[in-house]
Formats: structure tokens, sequence, C-alpha cells
């Protein structure tokens, strides 16, 4: 599958008249919510084990034996959620507690 990805600096944005194709087919995926890329299963380490979100989206966590998930920003908070689904902001961080490694899904939006 096709990701949008912007045109490079050098791309003129017409010819013509008429926008470059590169061009129209990037406005065309962010109209249409084109994902900007596939999710990725994460690999936990040594718990407690912290993700930093690289970009906007959000972090599904199933299975295992998770006793805690505590979100960051400016302050850490505890979720009260220990599966489901976690939604983050570039730069945020989400620590997860557990004894039995759960998976752990990366979904850029």
């Amino acid at each position: 599958m096709s990701y949008q990805t912007a045109p490079t600096y050098e791309t003129p944005l017409t010819i013509k008249g008429q926008t470059h194709t590169s061009w129209y087919r990037f406005f065309q995926g962010v109209f249409k919510g084109t994902p900007p890329s596939s999710e990725s299963t994460l690999t936990p380490a040594a718990s407690p084990w912290a993700y930093q979100a690289p970009a906007k989206g959000f972090v599904i966590i199933r299975g295992g034996t998770v006793t805690a998930v505590q979100f960051g920003r400016a302050q850490t908070t505890l979720t009260g959620q220990t599966q489901g689904i976690f939604p983050l902001s570039q730069g945020d961080t989400l620590t997860i507690t557990y004894s039995v490694v759960p998976n752990v899904v990366w979904v850029p939006t």
C-alpha cells in the first residue's frame, strides 16, 4: 500500500497551470485521511517500559499481565486502564508496568 508522502521541495506546485501530479496525490491523501504509515508491533523491554510517541497516533495494549499504564506529557498520571487504546501526541510517553509482556502496537495517525 502506498502512503502519503509530501512532494520534495524541488517539486513545483503547478506545471502549465495544472497542479503537479505529486502534489495532487498528496492533497488527495490529506483530504481522504490516508494514514502516514502502517502500524508497527513494539517489543517492550524490562518492566516498567516507556514508549515515547514519535508522532501523533495511538498505542494498543492487549494481553500479558499489565498492572499499570501511565501517561506522561507535562506530568505523569495513572490511566486506570491496563488494556486498550491510548491516544498520544508527538512527545507523549506511555509507561507500561507488567509481569507478563503484553502485545503492544503503535498506530500513527
